[in-house]
């Protein structure tokens, strides 16, 4: 599979930069930080959202990209928010195939040999949870073997993305988000899942040193931060997170440049830097 270690190009959906639709400072912030440190950018066409990860294929070689089927539940009452990749694709030089399976992006985050996926999955394609012949279908179309987490719908967190939680550290290495702090039990499922298949599972944690200066509306985002190649763009929100974050994604990535960029405001739409960008190897 290509790791985001193996990536070199980013693309970004240019509504992020729409006066109305988006977030113009962030994008053009963005563009002059990806230039600054020698990241490529592009701009994707026909998109419908300022987001660029959950509607795009997932590259799995140099020249397999599967593009599946985006429809999640949360914006069926919002469909001029759904992209559709096929349009976009067809102004890109990529080979893809389709599959069926309705999948987000975002719930798909490569871990070594694996793609960890919320069980969200199973409830976006009309199957009960644990159902071991979609599990093959799943596997099959993504040639790879697929570890699903236990998601706990809550308020803040409609959408059950894998990369809300978790980041592959390389070899048998996650790092984890905040995610314990906030609902221990999932975070303990999680986490148990992960150590079946021998990985080591390292939580973020910051009320132990912060007590009740923590950000819970904000820190869950600095897992979805960016890396192509050996850099690494990093969300911050100008809070006293924003330094123990560092440290965290400092000492687990530490052949990495780590570059901040603080975003505020695009978290009340429900993602960070990882959302906002599809990044690929050219």
């Amino acid at each position: 599979m290509i790791h985001d270690c193996e990536t070199n190009v980013v693309y970004i959906s240019p509504l992020l930069g729409d006066k109305k639709k988006g977030f113009p400072d962030v994008y053009k912030r963005l563009c002059a930080l990806l230039d600054k440190i020698g990241i490529k950018h592009k701009d994707l066409e026909e998109t419908k959202d300022i987001w660029a990860r959950d509607y795009m294929p997932i590259q799995l070689s140099d020249d397999d990209f599967l593009n599946y089927q985006y429809s999640p539940d949360y914006l069926q009452d919002k469909q001029e928010y759904i992209t559709d990749s096929h349009k976009v694709l067809a102004h890109m030089n990529i080979n893809y195939r389709d599959t069926d399976l309705i999948i987000d992006g975002g719930n798909m985050v490569i871990c070594g040999e694996y793609i960890v996926m919320t069980d969200k999955v199973f409830t976006e394609n009309g199957k009960e949870k644990g159902d071991e012949a979609f599990k093959a279908k799943l596997e099959a179309e993504l040639r790879h073997e697929v570890i699903i987490i236990p998601w706990t719908p809550e308020a803040d967190d409609v959408y059950g993305h894998s990369d809300g939680f978790i980041k592959w550290c390389g070899d048998k290495r996650i790092l984890m988000s905040n995610h314990h702090e906030n609902n221990p039990d999932n975070a303990t499922q999680i986490r148990a899942v992960l150590e079946s298949k021998g990985f080591e599972v390292e939580d973020m944690s910051f009320k132990k040193e912060l007590k009740e200066r923590v950000n819970n509306d904000l820190n869950w985002a600095y897992i979805n931060f960016l890396q192509v190649g050996n850099k690494i763009v990093m969300p911050t929100f100008g809070i006293p997170e924003d330094r123990l974050a560092m440290q965290y994604i400092s000492k687990y990535f530490s052949d990495c440049e780590i570059h901040p960029f603080r975003m505020k405001d695009v978290i009340s739409e429900g993602g960070a830097l990882h959302c906002l960008c599809w990044n690929i190897k050219e």
